[in-house]
C-alpha cells in the first residue's frame, strides 16, 4: 500500500478540537495491575494490528465486557435473586 505524502494531508483543526474536548471530559485514573504475560502479549498484538494503543484497547475490552455482563443479566435472573433473598429473610 502506498504511503500518503505529508503535503497531501489536510489538518482538520475543528475536528481535532472536538475530539480533544470529548477526550478531556472522560476521566481516567492511573492504576497498577498485574496481568498474565500471554494476555498482555495478545492485547499488544491486537494493538499493533488495529493501531490503537494497548492501554486504550485494554480499557475498551474491559468496558465491553462489563456492559455485556449487564446485558446478559436478564430480568428473570434479577427476580430469582430477589426471591432467594426474601426466602432467607423469611426463614430467619
Amino acid at each position: 500500500m502506498k504511503q500518503p505524502k505529508l503535503s497531501d494531508l489536510k489538518i482538520d483543526v475543528s475536528g481535532t478540537k472536538r475530539m480533544r474536548s470529548a477526550m478531556a471530559k472522560v476521566k481516567k485514573i492511573k492504576i497498577t495491575v498485574n496481568v498474565d504475560e500471554e494476555i498482555l502479549a495478545s492485547v499488544r498484538q491486537m494493538s499493533e494490528e488495529t493501531g490503537v494503543p494497548y492501554q486504550t484497547l485494554m480499557n475498551k475490552i474491559l468496558k465491553d465486557a462489563l456492559s455485556s455482563r449487564k446485558k446478559d443479566e436478564s430480568r428473570l435472573d434479577h427476580l430469582e435473586r430477589e426471591v432467594a433473598e426474601l426466602k432467607k429473610k423469611l426463614s430467619a
